[in-house]
């Protein structure tokens, strides 16, 4: 049971109840939230911002606050950042989205990623272990995530983000080429940071639960001069836990801290720093059999871990962001998004086997024998690189109003795989047998390990130029239309224990790769509609086949059509969707090789076309 001593910042009248939290399967105590109380630094009644909105005309001071077209979205659902860069309400948007506001993450305790995604429509969240979360829609893995628009997935260092940096998620179900350049048709996970209010206002929040979970929330919002024109926001949020499971144990913080400025009457600047830290102790990597060597329940305690305490897999990443929106006029503005990121990882792990490392760990339900420990070790770091700039705005045509949008963006990332000594094969091969699963306490011997000085650099650049528009054909039917060009290419570089360059794997490069978006949207009343879209399909493969040669990436289709609706100023909401997905050059494991057989030890991959997913959501 998790008791929090919380708040409803910035002018939230508090709840009285509170929705039951999902427990996640890591063992995150969030069943039964408590509200106890309200520790709030100030009252304020201040609003829920969208994400490209204009500061708002400060009351107080009318004539020196800028005057500039206030972008005004209740409740924060403007999502046009998300799907196409054009002003669009969900409604409004020509696919299946869902937003998860500030009020709803509070309410109902959603702490982590995880947890969010869980209660997501069309959203399955399973895990290979404690840290391993994987993220599945219409059949494929979730792969695209993006903090403020801005790609921002990696798989060494995904954070399973905490929530308390943001202001509201919203998720796009469906392909999103248009902004992601490259992705997979499942959907696309949008955070929006918190951003800085121009009134003086914080909060306090204090969380313990099961298995010693402590946390703690600091929001704050100041001021930096007497207008609000140049202010700031501070969050920061420390967690502690163990679980239910023997030896685990997780030290976790999230910071954010921005600064944002007026320069002049039309133009917002913003700078600021994000940070997240996760250090798992001992947690469990692989599963925990199930069944004895006679056939029947292995009957194993649920507390049960195959990971001594010296396991570990810390993963450190921090994000210096900065932001110019400039309001041409009142139809036109220009937006220009910089991250930089910087991130580590270590894993120190083992997994269980039977005798050897191709048996599956059978248990002898009379003496506990049966599971050899084998051990694991990998390290490295990450850069990246995002800019993102864009025009958008309203222009006449044919006696009608419709939108555009115009923009181009650049990603660099670098990927650096440390080398090590192994420990899973030759001379400092590690493993352990385990005398009796249902005493064992944990102990075994610590493997030895050392950097070796080898390494490899993985180099991913992506530019793309990109279009979207909305024309407006009559007052209830509008037509949507959009394309990115995309350039795109990757090579991985390869360096002895001297650290001297010894070549590069084999380059791929995609050259002006075309993702079209085309979309329709019917108005049957004021607040319902029917939709329908088509999204190409554009998604680049680290997968090699049995020549050692890279697979060409996956292309496709995802067309959908529905029906969704809003009410009560938008706070209630229902859509159903049909949709179906098509991939050509899918890869699959190559059945015919053996696992491991090419050099470096990798798998080959075979492509196979005509992979068709058919579903619907409500």
């Amino acid at each position: 049971m998790t008791t929090r001593l919380s708040r409803h910042s910035f002018g939230r009248s508090p709840r009285r109840s509170a929705r039951r939290a999902t427990r996640a399967s890591s063992g995150l105590p969030a069943a039964r939230v408590l509200r106890l109380g309200t520790l709030a630094l100030a009252v304020a009644g201040l609003p829920a911002w969208a994400q490209n909105a204009v500061p708002a005309t400060n009351a107080t001071n009318a004539t020196a606050a800028p005057e500039l077209s206030a972008v005004t979205v209740s409740g924060g659902r403007e999502v046009g950042a998300t799907s196409t860069r054009l002003p669009l309400t969900p409604r409004e948007t020509p696919q299946s989205v869902s937003t998860v506001d500030r009020a709803e993450i509070e309410q109902r305790s959603l702490l982590s990623i995880d947890a969010v995604l869980r209660g997501a429509t069309g959203i399955h969240v399973s895990f290979y272990d404690t840290q391993r979360p994987l993220y599945y829609a219409r059949g494929f893995q979730i792969t695209d995530f993006q903090v403020d628009g801005l790609p921002t997935y990696s798989a060494n260092t995904n954070q399973e983000f905490d929530t308390a940096l943001y202001e509201r998620i919203d998720i796009v179900r469906g392909a999103n080429g248009i902004l992601t350049g490259v992705g997979t048709p499942s959907a696309t996970i949008n955070l929006i940071r918190k951003r800085p209010r121009r009134t003086f206002g914080g909060s306090v929040a204090l969380s313990a639960g099961s298995w010693d979970f402590y946390r703690g929330e600091l929001d704050l919002n100041v001021p930096l001069n007497e207008d609000g024109s140049v202010r700031s926001r501070f969050v920061i949020a420390p967690q502690k836990r163990h679980s239910f499971r023997d030896r685990y144990q997780e030290d976790k913080y999230a910071l954010l801290a921005v600064v944002e400025a007026d320069l002049g009457r039309a133009t917002v600047a913003s700078v600021g720093y994000q940070r997240q830290d996760n250090d798992p102790i001992a947690g469990l990597w692989g599963t925990i059999p199930r069944f004895a060597a006679d056939g029947g329940l292995a009957d194993l305690p649920r507390s049960s871990n195959f990971s001594p305490a010296w396991t570990r897999w810390s993963r450190e990443s921090g994000t210096v962001f900065a932001t110019v929106d400039h309001q041409i006029d009142d139809d036109w503005s220009l937006k220009a998004s910089y991250n930089h990121t910087e991130g580590e990882n270590f894993s120190l792990r083992t997994y269980a086997y039977g005798r050897t490392t191709s048996s599956a760990p059978f248990i002898d339900r009379a003496t506990g024998a049966g599971v050899r420990l084998y051990g694991a070790i990998g390290g490295g770091a990450e850069t990246q690189d995002t800019l993102d700039t864009y025009l958008t705005g309203k222009f006449s045509l044919g006696g009608r109003r419709h939108d555009l949008t115009l923009g181009v963006s650049s990603l660099r990332t670098n990927t650096r795989t440390d080398g090590y000594s192994s420990i899973t094969a030759g001379a400092n091969a590690w493993s352990y047998t385990i005398p009796d699963v249902y005493t064992w306490d944990g102990t075994a011997p610590e493997p030895v390990y050392r950097l070796t000085g080898a390494r490899t650099e993985q180099r991913t650049r992506q530019d793309g130029f990109y279009a979207s528009a909305r024309w407006r054909l009559t007052d209830e039917l509008a037509l949507l239309t959009g394309a990115r060009v995309t350039n795109w290419r990757r090579q991985t570089d390869n360096f002895n224990t001297a650290g001297a360059y010894t070549g590069t794997t084999t380059p791929q490069s995609v050259r002006r790769e075309t993702s079209p978006f085309l979309g329709l949207v019917y108005d049957l009343t004021p607040e319902v509609a029917a939709y329908a879209s088509h999204t190409g399909i554009f998604n680049p493969q680290n997968f090699r086949d049995r020549n050692n040669v890279p697979l060409d990436p996956v292309q496709g289709a995802s067309n959908e059509i529905g029906v969704k609706g809003e009410w009560l100023d938008r706070g209630l909401a229902a859509s159903f969707a049909v949709f179906e997905v098509e991939q050509d050059n899918f890869g699959i494991v190559d059945n015919t090789r053996p696992v491991g057989s090419l050099p470096g030890g990798g798998t080959p991959y075979v492509g196979v076309d005509g992979t068709r997913s058919t579903g619907w959501e409500l």
